[in-house]
C-alpha cells in the first residue's frame, strides 16, 4: 500500500512540474489561449495569433504564414 501512494505521489509531482515548464497567452484575434514553453522570451503585449486565426489571417503569405495554405 506504502509503495502505491509513494507512486502516485510521485506521478502528481511530476505531472505538476511539467505543467509549469508552459505559459498560457492570449490570441489577439479570438482570445482563445495560445500554449508556449516558459523558457519562450513571448509575452502578452506582442502581438499573438492562435494556429487557425494565423492560418485565417495571413494564409500562405511567406513572411507570416505557415506555409499551410490550402489552394
Amino acid at each position: 500500500m506504502k509503495r502505491a501512494v509513494l507512486f502516485a505521489l510521485a506521478a502528481l509531482l511530476t505531472l505538476g512540474l511539467s505543467g509549469c515548464a508552459m505559459k498560457e497567452l492570449t490570441c489577439d484575434h479570438c482570445g482563445k489561449a495560445v500554449t508556449v514553453s516558459q523558457r519562450s522570451n513571448m509575452e502578452e503585449d506582442w502581438i499573438i495569433f492562435c494556429p487557425e486565426c494565423n492560418e485565417e489571417l495571413f494564409g500562405d503569405d511567406p513572411v507570416v504564414g505557415d506555409g499551410r495554405a490550402e489552394a
